[in-house]
């Protein structure tokens, strides 16, 4: 049975460029990733941000369709009608 893997490439940023020590934000994610089962592999520096190769082994997920519910029933139109009500020719 084949393996099934999930792979990322998340762009997280930096405070500062040419550091490796994350904004607020992507130091989150990072963790996030890494508490939710993500294994880093692999971090390439760029000058403002570090791209994290990220990936993750299990269970093929099911790829299944959900069945389709019922339609909306009709609504009842709340105007009322005839010339006595609105328009031009209105309440007098």
């Amino acid at each position: 049975m084949a393996e099934y893997r999930e792979v990322l490439y998340e762009r997280l940023y930096v405070k500062v460029p040419g550091t490796e020590k994350l904004r607020k934000t992507a130091d989150g994610r990072l963790k996030h990733l890494l508490s939710t089962g993500w294994r880093e592999i692999d971090r390439i520096r760029k000058p403002d941000h570090l791209v994290v190769h990220v990936e993750r082994t299990g269970q093929t997920p099911l790829r299944g369709r959900l069945p389709k519910g019922p339609p909306p029933q009709q609504r009842m139109d709340r105007r009322p009608r005839g010339p006595s009500f609105g328009g031009p020719r209105g309440r007098r």
